[in-house]
Order: structure tokens, then C-alpha cells, then sequence
């Protein structure tokens, strides 16, 4: 693999602090997303309040992914052991898959796949490009192809982000020896999502560091994801049961309403409808 140029280092933000970012904007734009869009939205009528609320939610959640495909490419660059890391992705991929399924289609759905799905398929396209150089050290057509197969992989498996994601996490990748012209790429490629290039604000400071943290905390980063969307299907399946049940017994009572007033009509003795 061929090193990138060091980040900067001294003060700054820490490849750890960027993850707790990246944690806390994703956790805020996935409560819009999953309890309020695929929540309350659905079951009641729209407050202009709460449709503000979700906008505001959604915005600052845009920050999230443009991070952690900065974050992705420099794990690739520094990981000792390639098929761990790929391994890894994919298994959280698939544990992820059923807690998004519930919590942002409150079902089973197989047109839209985790982001993790986009990440893996990230990650083998930069290794396809590492691995297959010319030598004068670019991309060679085998390395190209390889990368065309996972944008491919990503359009039939309808993956978060899909090839738009795909092809932000390559421009970061390619232009990971100039960090400015890697801030510039990102926020050009990122530029699909209002708010998303703001997110190169934060990497600009990127200390070159990996930061402190435990073990436990290194783990946490990739649980937090399935973690939170599980947490958030139940609370949705919840929410979605009570307003069933409301549902349910308000229209009891209103068929109950109806059939006492049109036995009162029928009772009527001469065909003149009165009402309680």
C-alpha cells in the first residue's frame, strides 16, 4: 500500500473526536429520520412545528456520513491487515441490516441497503485501486474495473448513498497526499446534500492523530450504529402499536355511534331522523 503524506500534526481534532462528531450527527439525524419521518409523520397530521424540528434535525445529521468517509479512507491507509478490516465491515453490515430495515421502513425492505454496505464496498474499491498501479503510480485498468464493480454492486444493491457515496470516498482516497485539495474534492462531491461539505470544516483540523481511547471505546464506534437504529425500531414498533390501538378503539366507538343513530332512525316511527 503506498503511504499518504502525514496530516499535520500538534493541536487540532483527534480521528477519535471526529468519530464522537460523526456519532452524535448521525445519532440526531436518524431520530428525524426514523421517529418522526417514518414515525409520527405517518399516523398523524403534520405540525409545521415538528416539520421544522425534523429539517433542523436532518441538516445537522448531514455531517455524519462525509466524515466517516474520511475516516474510512484513513483507516485504509493505515490498516495492517486489510481482510480483518473488510471482514469486519461486512459483519457489521449485516448486523445492521434488520435494526435499519425496522427502524426506517418499520419492516423488512430489501430495495435499500445500510451504509455500512456502502463503506465495505468503499473500501474494495480503493483496495482495487491500490492494488493495480502503472508504474508511474496510477490507477491501472484492472484497478479501474474493480472499482467500476463495486459502483455496480452498489447501483443492484441499492445501498445508502449509493454511487454518490462510492464516489466521494474515492476522491477523498485519490487525493489523500494534499489535504487541502482532499477538503476541496470532498466538499465538491459532497455538495448532493445540503449542509454535508460543511463537514470538511471539521477534517480540515484533522490532527493527523488517531486520539485516545479505550479498547471498549474503539469497538463502541462500530456498535453505536446497529445499537441506536435497533434502539430506535423498538421505540418506533412502540409508538406505531399505541397509535394501532388508538386507532382501533376510536373507530370502535365511532362504529358504535353508527349503528346506535341508524337504529334510532329505524325505530323512528315516522321515517324522521332526530339525533341524541
Amino acid at each position: 500500500m503506498n503511504p499518504a503524506l502525514a496530516a499535520p500534526r500538534g493541536p487540532g481534532l483527534s480521528g477519535t473526536a471526529l468519530k464522537r462528531i460523526a456519532c452524535l450527527s448521525m445519532l440526531v439525524d436518524h431520530l428525524g429520520a426514523s421517529l418522526l419521518e417514518n414515525g409520527l409523520f405517518r399516523c398523524s397530521a403534520i405540525d409545521p412545528r415538528l416539520v421544522g424540528l425534523d429539517q433542523l434535525l436532518r441538516l445537522v445529521g448531514r455531517l455524519a456520513f462525509p466524515i466517516y468517509c474520511f475516516l474510512l479512507v484513513e483507516g485504509f491507509l493505515h490498516t495492517h491487515d486489510f481482510k480483518k478490516y473488510a471482514l469486519r465491515m461486512l459483519g457489521f453490515a449485516l448486523i445492521s441490516e434488520w435494526p435499519f430495515d425496522w427502524a426506517f421502513f418499520s419492516g423488512v425492505y430489501w430495495g435499500h441497503q445500510n451504509v455500512y454496505f456502502t463503506l465495505l464496498l468503499g473500501l474494495l474499491a480503493m483496495k482495487a485501486l491500490d492494488t493495480s498501479q502503472t508504474p508511474e503510480g496510477m490507477p491501472a485498468l484492472k484497478g479501474i474495473l474493480g472499482a467500476a464493480a463495486c459502483f455496480l454492486a452498489a447501483v443492484l444493491l441499492h445501498c445508502d448513498y449509493d454511487v454518490l457515496g462510492l464516489a466521494l470516498i474515492l476522491a477523498l482516497y485519490m487525493t489523500r497526499k494534499d489535504k487541502r485539495a482532499q477538503c476541496i474534492a470532498g466538499a465538491v462531491f459532497s455538495l448532493f446534500e445540503p449542509v454535508a461539505p460543511l463537514a470538511f470544516g471539521l477534517v480540515w483540523f484533522y490532527s493527523g492523530e488517531r486520539g485516545g481511547s479505550s479498547k471498549l471505546e474503539q469497538w463502541a464506534f462500530y456498535w453505536f450504529y446497529p445499537a441506536h437504529i435497533f434502539v430506535l425500531g423498538i421505540l418506533l414498533l412502540i409508538f406505531l402499536d399505541e397509535v394501532t390501538h388508538s386507532m382501533i378503539t376510536a373507530g370502535k366507538f365511532f362504529l358504535f355511534i353508527k349503528v346506535h343513530i341508524q337504529n334510532i332512525i329505524i325505530l323512528n316511527h315516522d321515517g324522521s331522523a332526530f339525533f341524541l
